[in-house]
């Protein structure tokens, strides 16, 4: 009875509702339900049910990421943001790398992380392109989930070439493909910018710029003053893991040999001679530095630690030795010494032992030489053909080739990192330029074409290959 009673109420307001527009002040669906739940003395649940509620659904959660893709270069970073809709209590989302195998060093890794943003760091280096994911993932409902496609590129064989160039009226610093294309004016100031020198990962350039040491990321942008001194720095050479830059600097009345993190920070005096120093170089494994300096009156090579300690004459000889570069196993060094009456080219084991000369030859045999990234050639530059061309040699002297037959003057080879080409520097088109060639010598193709003068001496290289 009691029952038959409710249902007759509830049709009744139902039907009240529905006979046309409602009453201003009249109830709706839902009250007049509730009120009849009540006079009845009905659970509101019960009778809910029964009569058919109008209460929505919840919104399902859904994730989404942006940007939705991203294309790097290794060692390239980029940011991504989650967001998710309908999420109770916003507590957001978990982040994880998918589609790779291979840990950190093959897949690159999530930094600074937070239950909405992430930056991905992709690895270096990259023996090929590789594509991936970032997933964030709902932490309300592990369910729902939206992944952000990854592609990284590779750029593990010397995609591009840096030099610095007079073509704007001033001293610049360019980028070129290895195709001649993509040519790119990274600093376009009125400063003097030169000596560019890529870091081992191929992510950020480090150069010199009126007097002080700056650092740039690969397209120009971020550049930073890392000395920041009223001193003379410049001839900045990156430390193997890219951690540190050993430079020159006058900034104690000489020209000192410094290291400083890559930053900027923790700057350190190495040598403390009557004499400046030159042409340092880093040993691969990062534990040495070699250069040149002539405390005594003549030119001698010297290694020591890192830290500055444990310094060593490596030639002792009154001739002038120069310029020495470390083999890629960090067991030798080639060098330049005119100690036989001419320029020569020798090799030393990384103590000073076991020295040969590798060229022996009556002509000029020029620096600086170049160790193909296997260690088993050395290109070099002689006159011994009358004029001064580009040659190779096998590690040992043997199999002396060369590379290069023009009237014009071609040197300062260097080897890409994949060592299947050479970049050198010639006038043989009447003003400076940058060319390229395949490893045998064929190929060459000017890649600056310009009337200005491209190419200048970087740190013992006239152009500076991208890792």
């Amino acid at each position: 009875m009691a029952l038959s009673r409710a249902v007759a109420i509830v049709d009744s307001l139902a039907a009240g509702e529905s006979g046309g527009a409602a009453r201003a002040g009249s109830m709706t669906m839902r009250q007049c339900i509730w009120t009849a739940c009540v006079a009845c003395g009905f659970l509101p649940v019960a009778l809910v049910s029964g009569c058919g509620d109008e209460t929505a659904a919840p919104t399902p959660i859904s994730v989404s990421v942006l940007p939705t893709n991203a294309s790097l270069l290794a060692g390239g970073f980029q940011d991504f943001t989650a967001m998710v809709a309908n999420d109770p209590g916003t507590k957001g989302v978990t982040w994880t790398i998918t589609g790779c195998v291979g840990g950190a060093a093959a897949c690159g890794s999530l930094t600074n992380v937070t239950n909405t943003t992430t930056t991905y760091a992709a690895p270096t280096p990259v023996p090929s392109d590789a594509h991936l994911g970032v997933t964030a993932t709902s932490v309300t409902d592990n369910t729902k989930s939206f992944t952000a496609t990854v592609a990284i590129t590779a750029m593990r064989n010397g995609g591009e070439i840096a030099f610095e160039t007079f073509r704007d009226g001033n001293r610049e610093i360019y980028v070129v493909k290895v195709d001649g294309s993509g040519v790119l004016n990274l600093t376009n100031n009125l400063a003097s910018d030169g000596f560019p020198v890529w870091s081992p990962d191929g992510t950020k350039l480090a150069f010199h710029r009126n007097g002080e040491i700056y650092a740039m990321n690969a397209d120009g942008s971020g550049q930073l003053n890392l000395t920041n001194n009223p001193a003379f720095d410049c001839c900045a050479v990156w430390s193997a893991d890219g951690k540190k830059l050993a430079f020159q600097s006058t900034r104690d009345d000489g020209g000192e040999l410094y290291v400083m993190n890559a930053d900027g920070s923790g700057v350190i005096r190495l040598t403390n001679n009557l004499a400046p120093e030159f042409a340092h170089a880093w040993s691969p494994d990062g534990t040495k530095l070699t250069f040149y300096s002539d405390p005594d009156g003549n030119a001698e090579i010297y290694v020591m630690n890192a830290d500055g300690t444990g310094l060593v004459n490596l030639t002792h000889n009154p001739a002038f030795d120069c310029c020495a570069v470390w083999s890629p196993d960090g067991t030798k060094l080639a060098f330049y010494t005119n100690r036989d009456g001419n320029g020569e080219i020798y090799v030393m084991n990384a103590d000073g032992s076991g020295l040969r000369n590798l060229t022996n030859s009556s002509a000029e045999d020029d620096t600086p030489a170049a160790w193909s990234p296997d260690g088993t050639r050395i290109a070099f530059a002689t006159n011994r053909d009358g004029n001064r061309e580009a040659y190779v040699m096998n590690a040992d002297g043997l199999a002396v080739t060369r590379l290069t037959n023009n009237p014009a003057v071609d040197w300062c080879a260097d080897w890409s990192p994949d060592g299947t080409k050479l970049a050198f520097f010639t006038n043989r088109d009447g003003n400076a330029e940058i060319y390229v060639m395949n490893a045998d010598g064929s190929g060459q193709l000017n890649l600056t074409n310009n009337p200005a003068a491209d190419g200048g001496q970087a740190a013992t290289r006239c152009a500076s290959w991208r890792p």
